[in-house]
């Protein structure tokens, strides 16, 4: 996540306190005191004479500290080069050869260009890899009031701190369902509006180093669409968190789009709690529900995977052969058969709903050279 806003609105502040208050150390990296050997590596002689990357002074303090924020300030004063630098930091989290650990949170922070001590606009590639809060006001007079009154209890925040161990494992348990739910919405929405899934702003444009829909962006605001119904959030705030990655028109559209499906959670369908009727006219709202049940069983580690993929084979059935959409069903099949969910045998018995799928997808599914002897 970057923030954007003008300065002494409390930006470094407030991430600090939050992550204290979550548990997190904070580890401030100024961007303006950097350069690319900081996030790329020192190169270093390796005793069988090849040449790698000693990891700098920061990464190794972070990874001594696993629940840490990263917190890059300042992150657009940073040179073009600088900026190169941390492409794969940003978006892979690897500095040099050293992977970060997982649990470390990465955050950025910048005035706007005009107000930057030597600031440049940040690069499209690296704006891209953020979702980017673009009008940071900070905190309102009350609140900032009540801050400045009550500073001294900062000790106090910090000994009452969240465990981001056990939230970390209530993310986790909850995650499959909710990500699964989202990532149905998600491409059922840009299958339904193609020209959403890659909208750049025209070169030069300021809204290039802002939120737009990319696969990479959307495949954040889906996450965050996910983790906005872990924690709760209302639909603004939801709506915030995912057009940080997407942008707002993007984000409109979404919200008008996912308040016609009423999707039914696909655990709950793929275990036989509810039942779900392909409609001929609701084509969208089939698709959606046939990606979240799919993203429910790819995973190799998904609960009662095989169980549900033969579930999920049934429905598919019922799309393609009884209701005669086999357009909506085919992104499913594909998917399904890439990972070979359901195509055992079982007790020496064939799925019969797979068995007729695949009768029906034959030719598309030799094209694509899914199809094993």
């Amino acid at each position: 996540m970057r923030i954007v806003g003008d300065p002494g609105t409390a930006k470094t502040d407030i991430v600090s306190q939050v992550a204290t208050r979550a548990g997190f150390g904070v580890k401030v990296v100024l961007a303006s005191l950097r350069d690319p050997t900081d996030f790329l590596g020192l190169p270093v002689a390796r005793g069988d004479g090849s040449m790698g990357y000693a990891p700098p002074d920061w990464v190794v303090e972070v990874a001594r500290h696993p629940y840490t924020v990263v917190f890059f300030d300042e992150i657009n004063t940073c040179s073009p080069a600088t900026q190169a630098a941390l492409l794969r930091v940003v978006l892979d989290r690897v500095v040099g050869d050293f992977a970060l650990p997982p649990t470390v949170r990465i955050l950025a922070a910048q005035n706007g260009v005009d107000d930057s001590a030597g600031g440049y606009d940040l690069a499209v590639p690296l704006a891209n890899r953020f979702g980017t809060l673009a009008d940071w006001k900070g905190p309102p007079v009350d609140e900032w009031t009540s801050w400045l009154v009550g500073a001294g209890t900062l000790s106090a925040e910090v000994r009452s701190a969240s465990d981001p161990e056990a939230e970390q494992d209530r993310v986790s348990a909850a995650w499959h369902a909710e990500y699964a739910r989202a990532a149905g919405t998600v491409g059922a929405f840009v299958s339904s509006k193609p020209s959403m899934l890659h909208a750049r702003p025209p070169s030069g444009s300021p809204q290039a180093s802002m939120p737009w829909p990319s696969r990479r962006t959307w495949s954040m605001a889906t996450r965050a669409l996910a983790a906005s119904k872990i924690y709760s959030l209302t639909d603004n705030e939801a709506d915030r968190y995912v057009g940080s990655f997407v942008g707002d028109a993007a984000v409109v559209e979404l919200r008008s789009f996912t308040a016609s499906l009423d999707l039914p959670n696909p655990a709950d369908l793929l275990d036989g709690r509810v039942d779900f009727k392909p409609d001929n006219k609701r084509m969208d709202r089939t698709m959606a529900v046939l990606s979240s049940c799919a993203a429910v069983v790819v995973p190799k580690d998904a609960t009662r995977r095989i169980e549900r993929a033969a579930v999920l084979w049934s429905i598919v059935r019922r799309v393609a052969l009884d209701c005669k959409m086999a357009d909506v069903a085919w992104p499913t099949v594909r998917l399904i058969c890439s990972k070979e969910l359901g195509l055992e045998r079982a007790g020496g018995k064939v799925n019969r709903d797979a068995d007729a799928v695949l009768s029906r997808f034959h030719p598309l599914l030799e094209k694509a050279g899914m199809l094993r002897t």
